[in-house]
């Protein structure tokens, strides 16, 4: 949980968890999703800091768990653990540049940034396009940094163009392209 001592580790090796800070008020925001080959907890216990956030798994899943001290040993002598983080880093800072770009978007271009991102980054791929699972629409408008209304619509205009299909906790992008040339098309 937010705030508490970071006693250890965690490596997703499967399934979406996302990532909510909790404002001062109980306000909750979703900040992220986070799948395989995520750490979870490495920054507090790096730095010695309660956890900045806390997590909630969205799907099932697998992880293994490592306690702070392991963790700290094995990132001082082993350089693959070391260059693990740099790569969840630096995967961090780019996708938290890209949402900050994303912000200038309308809430259509947004969206389809931001669900083309997820699906490439959590997503299986599958006969009929990337399949992502366990994200809700109140989760998606609040990593967006939309109202619930606003990506509704956003979803209305994506689906009747076929770019995206939806089901319960579910996205399917049929053809990632499409969706890639609608995002460079409103960016113009």
């Amino acid at each position: 949980m937010a705030g508490s001592t970071s006693e250890d580790v965690l490596l997703i090796e499967q399934g979406v968890v996302k990532a909510v800070l909790v404002a001062r008020d109980g306000a909750e925001s979703v900040v992220g999703f986070l799948g395989a080959g995520d750490l979870v907890g490495e920054i507090g216990v790096m730095s010695g800091q309660p956890r900045s956030a806390h997590i909630v798994a969205l799907t099932s899943g697998r992880a293994i768990r490592v306690s702070s001290r392991e963790f700290l040993r094995m990132r001082s002598e082993h350089r693959d653990v070391l260059r693990l983080v740099d790569e969840v880093w630096h995967r961090r800072q780019r996708q938290s540049d890209e949402r900050q770009l994303a912000l200038t978007r309308d809430v259509t271009s947004r969206l389809a940034m931001s669900l083309l991102r997820w699906a490439r980054d959590l997503g299986e791929p599958t006969p009929g396009g990337l399949l992502m699972r366990g994200i809700s629409q109140r989760d998606t408008a609040q990593a967006i940094a939309a109202s619930e209304k606003s990506v509704e619509a956003a979803l209305r205009v994506l689906r009747s163009a076929g770019m995206v299909k939806t089901w319960r906790l579910t996205y399917l992008i049929p053809a990632p392209a499409l969706l890639e040339a609608r995002i460079g098309r409103s960016g113009r």
